[in-house]
């Protein structure tokens, strides 16, 4: 009976059209005979497929990248685990997105990224946000903060125009105080616990500069309106909910699993910490709402 687990992989492969013999291959030769009831074995096969499947998409994506106009991206397996997926273009286009709604964000506020000297990126990943801000030619200084040490690797090796960190899931960061003009978290917020989150908006606070500018996402209404009657309820009551998700076990720390706002939460209990200039619902990659907060 053949193993199921490895078909959500390649489905981000084979809706981009390219051709997945090759793939499809590997997976049926080395697939084929691993029985359900053997998990173990299971593991190792899924393990030696990504690193098959990683491996061919990285050679493949060569020629991607030079079309696009890089010199170099993130290989297949940073992308994966920052982006829930392999594709390359689905990568390229949701980076390039967050981008240009970072700039919508700031224009409501009257203010342009070139207004700002230190920029942060917490939670760059791989930075499928930051390699759109390269060949901006205003004087900013660009830094990076992530605890996926290898994803910080890849871009301290690769992008010449940033200085990046590798942070702790809890607070410190390295940084000075008062340092940053701008800051932006993009799916970050989404992903902690009561706890965690309010102790990362303190520490955002202790480096943001006075009138410094923090900008967030979270899983607002939209994310939210269609889950099930109790934990609908939960949310509506406290303003917050936090859900592991069981398919991640194993893959993100316990800490980092799916957290839903809603917008009077976020008014209330948020501007504890910063002042609310701004809430956009969608306003991050038509899906997460964008919080414009500033330090007073």
């Amino acid at each position: 009976m053949k193993a199921d687990f490895a078909k959500p992989l390649l489905s981000a492969i084979i809706e981009t059209g390219e051709n997945v013999v090759v793939l499809r291959s590997i997976r049926n030769v080395i697939g084929a005979y691993v029985p359900r009831k053997a998990p173990r074995i299971a593991h190792i096969y899924s393990r030696v497929y990504k690193r098959i499947l990683y491996w061919y998409l990285d050679l493949r994506d060569q020629l991607y990248i030079k079309r696009a106009g890089f010199t170099q991206l993130p290989p297949a397996h940073l992308r994966d685990r920052v982006h829930g997926s392999t594709d390359i273009r689905g990568f390229l286009e949701v980076g390039k997105k967050c981008s240009q709604d970072i700039e919508s964000a700031l224009m409501k506020i009257d203010r342009d990224l070139g207004s700002f000297r230190h920029i942060l990126d917490f939670g760059c990943g791989c930075g499928r946000t930051f390699i759109w801000f390269a060949n901006r030619s205003q004087p900013s200084n660009f830094y990076g903060t992530d605890t996926d040490a290898d994803a910080i690797s890849w871009c301290r090796n690769n992008l010449s125009f940033g200085s990046f960190g590798v942070n702790d899931p809890l607070p410190p960061l390295e940084y000075p105080s008062e340092m940053f003009d701008l800051i932006y978290a993009i799916s970050v917020f989404t992903h902690l616990d009561e706890d965690y989150q309010f102790r990362w908006l303190s520490e955002l606070k202790r480096i943001a500069k006075p009138k410094g500018i923090l900008l967030s996402t979270v899983h607002g209404h939209h994310c939210w309106k269609d889950l099930p009657p109790e934990p609908l309820a939960k949310i509506e009551k406290e303003g917050i909910l936090f859900v592991p998700v069981n398919t991640w076990k194993g893959v993100f720390p316990d800490w980092y699993q799916v957290t839903f706002h809603t917008k009077e939460y976020i008014l209330e209990r948020y501007a504890e910490y910063f002042d609310v200039l701004d809430y956009i619902p969608r306003g991050m990659n038509d899906v997460q709402d964008m919080i414009i907060l500033q330090k007073t």
